[in-house]
This record gives C-alpha cells, sequence and structure tokens, in this order.
C-alpha cells in the first residue's frame, strides 16, 4: 500500500476518532448544560416562593399592630440572592442568539431595585401610621379622664371611630369623616378646671398632631401597600420560566440534531474507512507506476535529459572513491546575448551529449548530469590507475573538433573543467573552477589542498567580516589624493579614495579588501558611504574633487537613486564633482549609463574615464559617455620613462584627447623622471605620491 493511501486511511482514522471525541466532549457538555438549566428553572420556582414570603410578611406588616421586620428585610435579601444565582446561571448558557429570558431578567431586576426602595419607604410610614393609630386612642382615654366635657367626649369618639374605619379598611376615600371629626375636635379646646387645665391642653395637641400625620400618611401607606403587592413582578416571574422553558426546548432541538449530525458523521468516517480499504489494493499498481514516472521526473532535465541536481545529491553518498568533473561554458551569457535562448538551448544539449558519449568505460560506474544553468557535471567511481586529467584532455578534445551548428550560423564555446576528489564534491570542484576563470592560464586543474583554496576563502571571510564591522562603527573612511595642474603646478583638485580602520587603528588600502567587498551585498553600502562622506567633508572646500564609479554602481537603483538624491540636495557641492567611470569593466547596459551621465551632466557634475589603456579599453566609449576627461592607466605611465611604446600610445591617447577637447590625467606618477615625460607629452594633469599621497580631509592644504 502506497503512502498516500496509507495517509489518507489515517487521516480518515483520524478524523473519526477527533469526530467521537468531540461528540464525547460535547455530550459532557451537553449534561452540564442540562444540570445548569434545571438548576436555572428550579432557582426561579425558589424566587417565586421568595416572591411569596415577602408578600405575606408585607401583608402580616400592615394588619398587625406589632410585628417584626426583620422577615421582610431576610426575604428581600433572599429574593436578591436568587436574582444574582439566576443572572450567574443563565450567562452560562446563554447563547449568541436572540435571548428570551435576558430582557424579562433585566426588567425584573430593574423593578426589584424600585420596589425594594419603596418597600423600605412603606416600612417606615407603617411605623409612624402604627404610632399615630396607637396614641390616638391612649391620649383620647387620657383626656376623657381629666376632662368632664360630654360634647368634646362625642367629638373624640368620632375622631376615634373614623380613625379605625379608616385604618382597618385602608381606605383613603374614609378620611374626609376622620377629617371633620378632626376639624371640630380642633376647634373646641377641652373645658377643665386647674390644676388639669394645662395637662388636658397639652394632651390635646399632642391628639391633634398625631391625627394630623394619621390623615397625612394614609394615602401614601396606602399606596405603598398595593405597590408592594402589585402581581405585575409575578407575571415577570412567570414569563421567565417560560422563556426559559421555550430556549431549553429549543436548545434540546438543537442538541439532538447535532447528535445526529455527530453520528452520521462518525458513520460516514467508518464507512470512508471501509471504501479507502477496498479501493487501495485496486490502486497500488497505479501508484507504483505514477511514483516511479515522478521519480524520473524530479531527476531528469527536461532539455538535457540528463540527470539533475537532486539526483547528483543523492548518487554522491553512494561511491567510496568518488571523482567529479565541474564543466562549464565560459561567457554563456554572451552565447544567448548574441544568438538568444534558443540557440543556448542547443549548446546545452550538445554538450550534453558528448558529455554522455566521453564517459569512462573503465570506471565500475558513472553518470553525467545537469547541475544548473551551464553547469554539468561527471560523477564516476575512480578505479585504480585512473588519470581524469587525461579524461578532461579528451573532453576538450573532442569539443574543440565537434561543429555546432545552429540555423546554419557555425557556434564556437569553450568550457573550463574543475576537477575534484575531495568531498564535499561540488564545493571543493567550484573552488577549482573558480581559480581557473581567475588564472586563465589553463582549461582544467585538479583540486588539491596545496592551492590553498579553503584558506583563500577563510580569509575572504575574514575581510568581509571587518568590512561589515567598519560599516557598524563608521570606521569607512575617505582620504583624498591632490591632482596637479601640470602648467602651473598647483593642485586643483582630489580624488576620493575609500579606506577602512582597523581595531588596532591602523589604516588599510583598498587592495587590502575591496576586490572582496565588490563580490559581496556590502558593496553598494560602501558606496553609499563613500559617496555621503566625500560630499559632508568636501561642502566647506573650494577645490574640485571626484569619486569612482562602477557601472556595476550605476545600474544599481539603490545606489543610483541615493547619487541623484544627493546631487540634489547639495547643487553646490555636485558642480564641483567629477564621476570617474572605471574603463577596466564590461559596458553593460551602455544607455541606463548613458541616461545617468545626462543627468548628472545636467546638474554640473562632469565625467571622467577611468583606468583608461588597460582591460577593455575602447576609444568608442569616450564618445559614447560623451567624457570630460579620461585618466590613463598607470600600467601605460609606470614606465614612462623608459619604455617606448608605452610612450607612443600614451602620446597617441593625448593627441586624440586634445582633438576632442578632452583633458587627461596621468594616474601613478611616482617620479619626478615620470613627471617630466608627463608634462612633455601635453597631458593636462597629474596623479601620484611623488605628487602628494592620500589624507584625510583634516590634513589637506
Amino acid at each position: 500500500m502506497k503512502n498516500a493511501m496509507r495517509g489518507k486511511i489515517h487521516l480518515t482514522i483520524l478524523f473519526a476518532i477527533l469526530i467521537g471525541f468531540f461528540f464525547a466532549y460535547y455530550l459532557k457538555e451537553a449534561k452540564e448544560q442540562t444540570t445548569i438549566r434545571l438548576t436555572l428553572l428550579g432557582e426561579i420556582t425558589e424566587l417565586e416562593r421568595h416572591r411569596q414570603e415577602l408578600n405575606s410578611e408585607i401583608l402580616h406588616s400592615g394588619f398587625f399592630l406589632y410585628h417584626d421586620y426583620d422577615p421582610i428585610h431576610a426575604s428581600l435579601d433572599r429574593f436578591a440572592n436568587s436574582l444574582i444565582t439566576i443572572d450567574q446561571l443563565y450567562s452560562r448558557v446563554e447563547s449568541d442568539r436572540h435571548s428570551l429570558l435576558r430582557p424579562h431578567l433585566e426588567e425584573l431586576r430593574r423593578d426589584f431595585e424600585q420596589r425594594e426602595q419603596q418597600l423600605i419607604r412603606f416600612l417606615s410610614v407603617n411605623s409612624m401610621l402604627k404610632n399615630s393609630a396607637m396614641y390616638i386612642p391612649l391620649l383620647g382615654r387620657r383626656i376623657m379622664e381629666a376632662v368632664p366635657d360630654h360634647q368634646y367626649h362625642a367629638l373624640l369618639a368620632g375622631l376615634t371611630s373614623g380613625l379605625y374605619l379608616a385604618r382597618n379598611s385602608l381606605d383613603p376615600d374614609l378620611l374626609p369623616g376622620f377629617r371633620q371629626a378632626l376639624d371640630q375636635l380642633a376647634a373646641r379646646k377641652p373645658q377643665s378646671a386647674e390644676p388639669t387645665a394645662t395637662e388636658a391642653l397639652r394632651l390635646h395637641r399632642a391628639l391633634l398632631a398625631h391625627s394630623l400625620l394619621f390623615q397625612e400618611l394614609l394615602p401614601e401607606y396606602s399606596q405603598l401597600l398595593q405597590a408592594g403587592l402589585d402581581p405585575a413582578v409575578d407575571r415577570l416571574i412567570v414569563a421567565m420560566a417560560e422563556a426559559l422553558k421555550t430556549e431549553n426546548s429549543a436548545w434540546l432541538s438543537r442538541l439532538n440534531r447535532l447528535t445526529y449530525l455527530f453520528f452520521a458523521a462518525f458513520m460516514g468516517a467508518v464507512g470512508l474507512i471501509i471504501f479507502l480499504l477496498l479501493r487501495a489494493e485496486r490502486e497500488n499498481k497505479t501508484l507504483n507506476q505514477l511514483s516511479t514516472a515522478l521519480t524520473a521526473a524530479a531527476t531528469t532535465d527536461r532539455l538535457t535529459q540528463l540527470a539533475n541536481r537532486f539526483a547528483f545529491d543523492s548518487d554522491q553518498n553512494d561511491l567510496e572513491r568518488p571523482l567529479l568533473l565541474l564543466i562549464n561554458i565560459d561567457d554563456f551569457r554572451h552565447i544567448n546575448d548574441l544568438y538568444g535562448t534558443t540557440a543556448g538551448d542547443y549548446i546545452l544539449a550538445g554538450l550534453a551529449g558528448l558529455l554522455e558519449r566521453n564517459r569512462p568505460k573503465a570506471a565500475a560506474w558513472s553518470r553525467c548530469y545537469r547541475l544548473g544553468g551551464d553547469d554539468f557535471g561527471l560523477l564516476l567511481e575512480e578505479p585504480a590507475g585512473f588519470n581524469p586529467e587525461e579524461l578532461a584532455g579528451r573532453i576538450l578534445a573532442e569539443l574543440e573538433a565537434a561543429e555546432f551548428v545552429f540555423r546554419e550560423q557555425p557556434l564556437r564555446f569553450t568550457i573550463s573543467l574543475g576537477i575534484t576528489r575531495q568531498r564535499p564534491l561540488l564545493e571543493t570542484a567550484d573552488l577549482a573552477l573558480k581559480e581557473i576563470k581567475k588564472l586563465k592560464r589553463s582549461r582544467y586543474l585538479l583540486y588539491s589542498d596545496e592551492l590553498n583554496l579553503q584558506e583563500r576563502i577563510a580569509a575572504n571571510l575574514a575581510t568581509l567580516q571587518l568590512a561589515r564591522r567598519a560599516l557598524e562603527t563608521d570606521n569607512v573612511l575617505v582620504y583624498y589624493q591632490p591632482i596637479v595642474d601640470n602648467l602651473s603646478g598647483e593642485i586643483v583638485k582630489f580624488e576620493s579614495l575609500v579606506r577602512i580602520r582597523d581595531q588596532d587603528g591602523s589604516i588599510l588600502a583598498p587592495g587590502r579588501f575591496l576586490d572582496v567587498v565588490k563580490e559581496s551585498a556590502l558593496y553598494p553600502e560602501f558606496t553609499k558611504r563613500v559617496v555621503s562622506k566625500s560630499f559632508a567633508e568636501m561642502s566647506d572646500c573650494i577645490c574640485e574633487f571626484s569619486l569612482n564609479l562602477a557601472v556595476a554602481d550605476i545600474l544599481d537603483t539603490e545606489v543610483r537613486d541615493y547619487i541623484l538624491q544627493m546631487i540634489a540636495d547639495q547643487p553646490e557641492v555636485a558642480r564641483r564633482l567629477t564621476f570617474e567611470i572605471l574603463e577596466n569593466e564590461g559596458m553593460e547596459n551602455v544607455e541606463m549609463v548613458q541616461a545617468f551621465i545626462e543627468k548628472v551632466k545636467a546638474a554640473g557634475c562632469r565625467i571622467a574615464v577611468d583606468d583608461f589603456g588597460s582591460g577593455y579599453s575602447n576609444f568608442a566609449h569616450i564618445l559614447t559617455l560623451r567624457v570630460d576627461s579620461i585618466k590613463i592607466d598607470a600600467s601605460l605611465i609606470r614606465h614612462l620613462d623608459d619604455d617606448t611604446q608605452a610612450r607612443v600610445l600614451v602620446h597617441t591617447i593625448v593627441d586624440f584627447c586634445r582633438k576632442l577637447g578632452i583633458r587627461t590625467v596621468a594616474e601613478f606618477v611616482h617620479s619626478a623622471k615620470v613627471h617630466e615625460v608627463v608634462k612633455q607629452l601635453g597631458i593636462d594633469y597629474s596623479q601620484g605620491y611623488h605628487l602628494g599621497e592620500p589624507a584625510p580631509r583634516g590634513r589637506l592644504q
């Protein structure tokens, strides 16, 4: 059974287990929800009982003269606690859907808070009303004992009768009779002889005060009592119970549906497992065929039909005495640029066939690879006494004799071979290949420890670490070397040259680090740092100065935009600036270089071609780039005093430039003799250690 089918079955089993787990978890949650909902329903029933107890206590308090208020307060506390418990329980079962119970619960809570205040007021009014109802008959009896006034006695009896009638009926409509008796009694003072007259008058006034208070409080008392017994609260409690029952019913319905869904999903997973098991054997053969095809596709290069890098990584681990020939097509990019990628593909396929034909038959095992781009590999189990250099020579000879004709156009190309026996194979072969490209003395090279390539890499890494630390600690410096006018002998300009200050304070020249930095990602930052510091340090100087720019700097969007922004920000400094474009580099993307030159010249900058006379020297570049001056390379100036050929060549360059109105600068003027010849040849400016060494801005004259 293939892994894919096994994975499907395992995944389905896992799915079934997950469904079972979620179902068990859901049943546990459902059980907990059921318990909470039943408890909640019981708590609502308990709330209704507390309400009935409270109503009973209110009625007892209203009808009995002597009644303890503590049961009323206890009933209020129980009612409030029940509301809190109901809210807490309901928050555990309340869903995101529209809640039926919550509005009733909130309304009941607001109603209870209002009724609680009313009930406290009711108890206060009830106490005062009972007190007055008790004192009025008592005071009346004492007055009747002290005052023998029968008419007063009759009025007093009418007042007491009205009091009991209104008190017992709790009907404010009966107060007019009580009020009439009170008015009559107030109009007649008790008639009594001394010494009881004063006491009778005091009792009369107290009677009138209690009567007036009774008359004032009875309507409020009646209203508060009715509010406390209002059946609206009971209706809210009943509505809460009904809402909870409705929600419980809906929840049970959802629970049933989800239970059916879980069960159906579980049974479906079981059915799918059975189906996959039945189908696994039938698809096993097809899967094996697909696996074989995919393996071939993953390890074979489509263009050349050779094994690819993945196959190489696997094969090299199986060899005891591996030998690798790493083959690279020289300047393959130029073939693509000149003839097109179709021609490039033709070359790649042709070279693949040539390598296949030259696989050594003496080897017990060998295989050709396309390792990527224009890199090929020939890997073999090296037999005893085998000469890899002989194999490399045979491949080169056959390539030399081979004819590659594409669309009736003969194509010629060369290859380089890096050979290695040492692991890691690809890395050591690549080191040998890079050494070939660098030295350009041979077409193949066998890697050995004597080449010190590993040590060179370690040294390069140390240099990069030094350069990175210099950037981080602001130890990238700019030194300035004077350029002298050969007619006046005066210093008229300076060239900005990069330096690094090491941790021990020593100053490192570019030869120690620049070539390595140029091949790293640090180079653009180095260029920007030199540009920035040159602009800053030369801003207060009236002299002209120059900056070296590689073509790669101009083609780098980030560096190019940075330079243009510096020119825009400091136009006065820019008008004293000359950009020295390195002529010893291949001129790629001439259009972009020309566009850059037009922009900087429009801002007042000048253009010079640096190191002219070495490398890719091309007089056409001078015309194409519209240069203002050229700097003749040190290789021509160094022996100018005793090399006739160099003198003729320099004279030709100077004459050519003079006719075009282009200024000339001699580099590497290292002696008075050379300087004298330079002036004789009519070169405009000179630069070199004989005239002045590079120095920091602070030491410039």
